[in-house]
């Protein structure tokens, strides 16, 4: 049997139709490259698992019997990988044109990138903030004293990234989602352990993947050039209403970022980003940025003890 050149590792939990709307996509518009589908299930509940290999007898199904999170399943995946790329693709994303062919030649010809992202659109087509900068001092100041209303909309795009760009230009940025993350194996084999960080159970994997990516020396690269739909949020859909889903995630976010920020800049470098980020909301005028700016007080008022951060329920309501 021929070595596959890409491997894509898709993490399934109680997705079932969006997964394979997922896999079926990939069939359909993944043509002139040798790859194969690995699909870990994160000890979903929804049906038996081996649906997916009656519907789909030639992907390779990885049974969990725990939910390990986004990043250790994907190390779980990357145990049975042959290919030379790796393709981190979303249960909820949809391929509607050759993006991976496309893509996977593009790092192939260019042996800096490290990883890359395609376009995530939403189904209605509106553009989802994919390519981001690092938390950092400077942006907050830049914020926080409005210096950004100085710039010029190209100047703020190139500066902040996220939704000051509008991605539908190339660009050399610091971190992209994990929702389409192409790489190699080889930079994944020069990481620590051989695999993926996986410290964090969900959330804020990403940044972290491209915190040691470009250590090692290797660039980060946002291609607009193919759209790809990302149903965001699906797998969690389901866990109580929208306000509440946001403040879990920024709970966990803000967990995940303070361990990252602090393994990489050090406690101080954290208690002065969220000081500078809590005034930056404390001006904005909308009741939700106070609460925010309440957020990030009480995170500085425990000494970034994250365990505090249950008791912020009160701004769920």
């Amino acid at each position: 049997m021929k070595t596959p050149e890409l491997s894509i590792i898709i993490i399934n939990f109680n997705t079932f139709a969006l997964t394979s709307a997922c896999i079926e996509s990939i069939a359909a518009y993944t043509k002139g490259i040798d790859y194969e589908v690995i699909l870990v299930d994160n000890a979903s509940q929804e049906c038996e698992p081996k649906l997916f290999k009656e519907k789909y007898p030639w992907i390779q199904l990885i049974e969990s019997t725990q939910n390990l999170g986004f990043a250790k399943g994907n190390n779980l995946g990357l145990t049975q990988a042959k290919g030379e790329y790796i393709l981190l693709l979303n249960s909820d994303t949809e391929l509607i044109n050759e993006a991976i062919p496309a893509l996977v030649e593009k790092i192939r010809i260019n042996s800096k990138i490290g990883a890359l992202s395609a376009r995530l659109i939403y189904p209605d087509g509106r553009i989802q903030p994919a390519a981001n900068r690092f938390p950092s001092l400077r942006l907050e100041l830049l914020e926080l004293f409005r210096l950004n209303k100085l710039m010029s909309a190209e100047q703020r795009a190139k500066t902040f990234m996220g939704f000051f760009f509008d991605h539908l230009s190339e660009r050399e940025v610091d971190w992209i989602w994990g929702t389409f993350f192409l790489t190699r194996l080889e930079v994944i084999q020069k990481l620590p352990n051989q695999k993926l960080p996986d410290d964090f159970f969900m959330y804020y994997e990403d940044v972290q993947w491209c915190y040691m990516i470009k250590k090692l020396g290797y660039t980060i690269v946002y291609d607009p050039r193919y759209p790809v739909i990302h149903h965001l949020s699906a797998s969690s859909s389901s866990q109580g209403d929208a306000w509440s889903r946001n403040w879990k995630k920024m709970l966990l976010s803000t967990q995940n970022e303070i361990t990252l920020l602090t393994q990489e800049k050090g406690k101080w470098y954290v208690y002065l980003l969220y000081a500078i980020r809590s005034l930056k909301y404390l001006t904005l005028r909308k009741k939700r940025f106070r609460q925010i700016a309440l957020f990030y007080t009480q995170i500085l008022w425990n000494r970034l003890d994250t365990a505090s951060l249950k008791t912020l329920s009160k701004l769920e309501k």
